[in-house]
């Protein structure tokens, strides 16, 4: 264990217990069962964050790498839309997914060349990236949502359960766990992560040290666009829908994940496993604010928590790099 999960790690699966702990008061009524410890509910909660979790695992390592993508929640709607469009217009499942990874991967490569060659700053690039996607979902579907017929593909990828020994896992969750396994092999065991890291410490450094900085800056963006484009079509499965409405300010959700998980802004930091359980933690307020009846200050809340968190960060950077 100690070797997948660092002393932050542990910190803050203290502070998602310690929320869990606090809904499980709230909403605490001695003539019924308390829905914050509910097995079927803590299984809802686990499943709804898994698309956020999915993306998110590529905005990690886009800011390990010092970059941030703000295109996040754009490529997922824009992944749901054309999967949907093309299930209904007559293709397969398997092929309709593609499409829509590869057309979230296309954005990444935008982004990646206006940063690289154009010099643009990645919150720029970025947040041009986010209009063009969101605005490309809404031309395809002229604001309508798009829904795609019952199926395997829904019932599997979307509501389907992995039988495990005592337990069931839904394959969202069994195949965000499988990407969060692969890429925190990737960070942590191959010459690659480690020049990811080395980018975001110090790109000065890193490009003296001969790492191949303009590559490996098109490699990670397009990393981040693939991860948003299998959210996509997790999100597509589960919902049975194409939205262009989709992830409307989840990439904000994605890079406090990152944070919260122990990633940096300034970049060089951050953690796979963090992101997932950074994640968790931003589901499990939105599910406990419902319950208590406060879904109402969901944004506020949540937009308070994204502050007080940049700004720890950013204390905390300070006082390393002082």
């Amino acid at each position: 264990m100690r070797r997948l999960f660092r002393a932050r790690e542990f910190g803050i699966l203290i502070v998602l217990a310690a929320e869990i702990a606090a809904f499980s008061v709230l909403t605490h009524r001695p003539d019924r069962p308390n829905p914050m410890l509910d097995a079927s509910n803590l299984l809802a909660t686990v499943r709804d964050m898994t698309v956020l979790a999915t993306a998110a695992l590529g905005s990690c390592v886009v800011i390990i790498s010092g970059g941030i993508d703000l295109s996040v929640g754009s490529c997922i709607a824009l992944t749901s839309v054309i999967t949907a469009y093309a299930i209904v217009s007559g293709s397969s499942p398997l092929t309709a997914s593609l499409l829509g990874v590869l057309a979230a991967m296309a954005m990444g490569l935008l982004s990646a060349t206006f940063i690289t060659r154009a010099k643009l700053p990645p919150f720029i690039a970025t947040l041009g990236m986010m209009s063009i996607a969101r605005g490309l979902a809404y031309l395809i579907t002229k604001g309508a949502t798009i829904p795609i017929p019952d199926s395997g593909f829904t019932r599997g990828l979307g509501s389907g359960m992995i039988p495990l020994p005592g337990l069931s896992v839904p394959v969202p969750v069994l195949l965000l766990l499988v990407c969060a396994l692969l890429f925190h092999l990737l960070m942590t065991r191959t010459r690659w992560g480690r020049e990811v890291y080395a980018l975001g410490g110090n790109e000065e450094a890193a490009r003296l040290s001969g790492v191949p900085v303009v590559r490996l800056k098109v490699l990670v963006y397009l990393l981040g666009g693939l991860m948003a484009g299998l959210a996509g079509v997790i999100f597509t499965a589960y919902y049975g829908t194409g939205q262009s409405t989709a992830a409307m300010g989840w990439e904000l959700d994605a890079i406090a994940s990152v944070v919260i998980g122990g990633g940096s802004l300034s970049g060089g930091r951050g953690s796979i496993w963090g992101t997932c359980i950074g994640a968790l933690i931003f589901q499990v307020l939105r599910s406990g604010l419902a319950m208590v009846g406060a879904s109402d200050y969901n944004q506020l809340i949540i937009g308070a928590v994204v502050i007080a968190v940049v700004a720890f960060d950013q204390m905390t950077s300070r006082r390393v790099r002082g």
